[in-house]
């Protein structure tokens, strides 16, 4: 299933049912803390950048069950030029607080070679092409975001962007009409898009 959603860096974007479908074909153990299919769920709701979502997973007390807010100080941050002192990720799904537990209760996210390869297999397996990457769960929820109108400034905000690091390599995206709807549902069902 080849439709072109990737970004100007060549990054694949996924659809609601590409992400769906993918979620089906990460592992479940006999025990279901042994599965990663949190990690990348997590991945995708807050955007995280990969090193961010290893650093969270290490240190729990960042998600602020009560405000429902994940808030990365400036050392979670992966970039050295960080110029935000923290970074504030809301607008969470209701229930992210059973997700982020599931998530602190397997396995801690492996070294970033281990996952791509993980992604490359489980890519294969759901039928998926081009093949999801380590900056796909990242680039899914801001390409959504920035499709459904959401202003730039809060996805710089929520994202850690800066407005130099622009988003127009999404710009370039065609989701059909179809997609959008699903695509406007699942942000809605994630306490992102409030309209």
């Amino acid at each position: 299933m080849d439709n072109g959603l990737v970004t100007g860096d060549g990054t694949k974007v996924l659809t609601v049912e590409e992400y769906d479908k993918f979620l089906q074909f990460i592992p479940e153990k006999k025990q279901p803390q042994k599965t990663y299919r949190p990690a990348f769920e997590l991945n995708v709701i807050t955007g995280l950048r990969y090193i961010e979502l290893q650093r969270l997973h290490d240190n729990p007390d960042w998600y602020h069950k009560e405000r429902n807010q994940i808030i990365l100080p400036k050392e979670a941050q992966k970039k050295v030029k960080q110029k935000q002192i923290k970074r504030t990720i809301d607008k969470l799904p209701s229930t992210f607080s059973y997700l982020f537990k599931a998530f602190l209760e397997a396995p801690r996210p492996p070294h970033r070679d281990s996952w791509n390869k993980n992604l490359k297999r489980w890519s294969e397996r759901a039928g998926i092409e081009p093949k999801i990457g380590p900056k796909t769960p990242r680039k899914t929820i801001e390409s959504w975001m920035l499709k459904c109108g959401i202003p730039e400034i809060e996805i710089y905000g929520r994202q850690g962007h800066d407005p130099v690091t622009s988003l127009r390599h999404y710009q370039s995206l065609s989701f059909t009409e179809y997609e959008m709807r699903d695509i406007e549902k699942r942000l809605r069902e994630w306490g992102i898009l409030r309209k």
